[in-house]
């Protein structure tokens, strides 16, 4: 993974592919995605599920096809939706066999196919390969695809080339291993393929689980084909993202720090909920980011400010040659505070004695009140109250331990042992501390600059808290950090952001597309978010769970059970939001384990990688257990999985009691 954030003034330029009436890339909005989770065999019952994803809002609908008789059947569904008045542009998922995908590409008005599964020779395992057996398997890989090739451009069907991180083919594996550069050069071999055949009707995703991986990836993508002088388009997502919270959250991370970046021209996010849930989450991110973003926002000297077409409300693209050149900010190291900063895992601040944060503050009065009020004088609202903070400690990457309290104070209080003084810019500069103690200093984020800064720069134990001020938390890291290295202050930095007159779902949103691309790219050192729903709520809990949510989501900090979830498609023959919510009722409290609930063998395996157990559907109504990648029991009834899975991780030594 690099440690650079880049951002395009402008949305990156592609050329327009067209998917039936929709179109991806070249002067359109960023469409949205979702996916069918109902058999493709049974006609009724996905033309239902496809009529109620166009109606929430969707541009596209892709269904899975697993079989040649699954295919032909796409002829009968794309029939029964247009005698319904729905025209949506449909995409066949096909894995495997590329015969099915050469059958689907003649009735659909798009195909996606996996690198993964063309030219690969029976039994051929990641470590066999020789320099000629690579040779041979990329020969067979473009002879099949170039048959494809040929019936989307008869047909004039788009095709998308999509690659996932849990299932390269061995040959890139022996290559390049299982990483971002892999999945891009995978990318790269079809998409070059494309080219000598004169094809362009192309889009390209390179998907994970792993935001960090994801992100990662798609950025090293779009610098292969900038080398390369290529323009297709992007489809973003993360696979497995899971339901709920987590899942929203995960989407959000990885698909908004891109797209907050000027990367990206059609997204999917994933959810093991119903597919029509998927689009409002997916159309909010897509509004906040145009709103919000430099992408979008900021203005070229060649190209002025970024517009949209007439009507849209998503992010839209700038005519060609309006894009700059990308921002390339390094990643920031600090100077350790207080188990802040350094090779500390970011913290997580709290307004409410209550919370479950790191640091968090007390309710009581204050003694005094006035515009003296060093919190006050820094843009704080608090002025009615102390500032007492107690540390709940977690200094590891992967699991919480305990740490001694300790206490955050106002400079007016009388001094507490273990306790630092928080101070704004005027009390901070008048200097009445003792200077050889720990200070958390606080002002809005343009307040750390010329004095204010060479001073804080001056003092080694001295945090930031930077107080956002504006609706784009990225730009005014990055240029904090620019700031803070030329005054080569090496503090450690807490964002501070205050949400309001948003739903609680929305507040989840925009925090996670406002924050994540600082802590995918290590930017800053802690978190600190407030959420007003309302006069008489508290909403300091979901403010906490959401911030440590995003850390744990871009992998930033792992404080919780972290579960792994595929959205289901036709491949899923089991009951798997019912075997989710169970399992997370179940082993919600096993911090720093990962488990997963995948729907098939397709990606399933692949994509659950890295967790630590696994429930895989292997049947009607049948699951696979796994530990790490290896299965232990087979074909167990979807009614004693989450039992089996419960005895498979008392035995491993690794259950805890709640």
């Amino acid at each position: 993974m690099g440690n650079y954030l880049t951002i395009f003034k402008g949305r990156r330029p592609t050329r327009e592919v067209r998917v039936g009436d929709a179109c991806i890339g070249g002067g359109s909005p960023v469409s949205v995605q979702s996916m069918t989770n109902t058999p493709t065999t049974d006609t009724e019952a996905t033309v239902r599920q496809i009529i109620r994803i166009a109606g929430s809002g969707a541009d596209i609908v892709r269904l899975t096809v697993r079989s040649i008789k699954e295919a032909e059947n796409l002829s009968k569904i794309k029939s029964e939706l247009r005698h319904h008045g729905c025209f949506i542009p449909l995409v066949a998922d096909v894995h495997f066999n590329p015969a099915i995908a050469e059958v689907a590409a003649a009735i659909v008005e798009k195909v996606r196919i996996n690198p993964g599964n063309y030219g690969i020779a029976s039994g051929q395992a990641a470590g066999d390969f020789s320099d000629e057996d690579y040779s041979i398997e990329l020969g067979k890989a473009r002879t099949a695809f170039s048959r494809l090739i040929d019936v989307c451009r008869k047909h004039n069907t788009a095709l998308r080339i999509g690659v996932n991180h849990g299932s390269l083919s061995p040959r890139i594996i022996n290559r390049y291993g299982n990483t971002p550069e892999g999945m891009a050069s995978s990318a790269m071999e079809f998409l070059q393929f494309c080219r000598e055949e004169g094809f362009h009707n192309v889009v390209v995703s390179l998907k994970s689980s792993n935001t960090l991986l994801m992100v990662s990836a798609n950025r090293r993508m779009v610098e292969y084909m900038k080398r390369e002088e290529m323009d297709y388009p992007l489809h973003l997502g993360v696979t497995e993202a899971g339901e709920g919270e987590d899942g929203r959250i995960r989407s959000v991370a990885g698909i908004g720090t891109l797209l907050a970046s000027g990367i990206g021209d059609t997204i999917r996010v994933s959810l093991t909920e119903d597919p029509e849930r998927e689009i409002p989450v997916a159309r909010k991110l897509i509004e906040h980011i145009g709103n919000t973003s430099p992408a979008t926002a900021a203005k070229s000297a060649d190209s002025g400010p970024a517009t949209y077409p007439a009507g849209s409300s998503g992010l839209a693209a700038p005519a060609s040659g309006s894009i700059t050149q990308p921002s390339l900010i390094r990643r920031r190291l600090s100077v350790p505070v207080c188990d802040i900063g350094g090779d500390n895992v970011p913290v997580v601040l709290s307004s409410c004695e209550r919370s479950a944060a790191d640091y968090r503050f007390s309710a009581q009065p204050s003694p005094a009140s006035g515009s003296n009020d060093p919190v006050t004088s820094s843009g704080d609202e608090s002025s009615d109250r102390a500032t007492s903070v107690e540390r709940a400690g977690s200094v590891s990457a992967t699991s919480e331990t305990g740490s001694s309290a300790r206490t955050l104070l106002s400079r007016r209080r009388a001094s507490v042992p273990g306790g630092y003084p928080l101070t704004g810019a005027d009390a901070f500069l008048a200097g009445d501390f003792n200077m050889k103690d720990i200070v958390f200093v606080q002002a809005p984020v343009s307040g750390f600059a010329g004095r204010l800064l060479d001073e804080v720069a001056g003092i080694s134990r001295a945090v930031i808290i930077a107080v956002s001020e504006t609706a784009s938390p990225v730009e005014e890291a990055i240029s904090l950090a620019e700031r803070l290295e030329m005054a080569k202050a090496p503090n450690p930095v807490i964002l501070k952001k205050h949400y309001a007159s948003v739903t609680s779902g929305d507040f989840q949103i925009i925090a996670a597309a406002d924050f994540s691309a600082l802590f995918i790219d290590r930017l800053i050192d802690g978190l600190w978010l407030e959420y007003s729903a309302g006069v008489l709520a508290d909403s300091s809990d979901l403010a906490v769970s959401t911030a440590f949510s995003i850390l744990q989501s871009t992998r930033a900090r792992i404080t919780k059970t972290e579960f792994i979830s595929c959205p289901s498609c036709g491949r899923t023959m089991f009951d798997i939001q019912k075997t989710l919510a169970e399992v997370k009722v179940r082993t919600s409290h096993l911090k720093g384990l990962k488990i997963a609930v995948m729907g098939c063998i397709v990606n399933g395996p692949g994509e659950m990688a890295d967790a630590d157990f696994g429930i895989v559907g292997s049947g009607r109504s049948k699951v696979t257990l796994y530990k790490k990648q290896s299965p232990l029991l087979r074909n167990v009834p979807e009614e004693k999985a989450v039992d089996e899975l419960i005895r498979i991780i008392r035995e491993s030594g690794d259950w805890q009691q709640e």
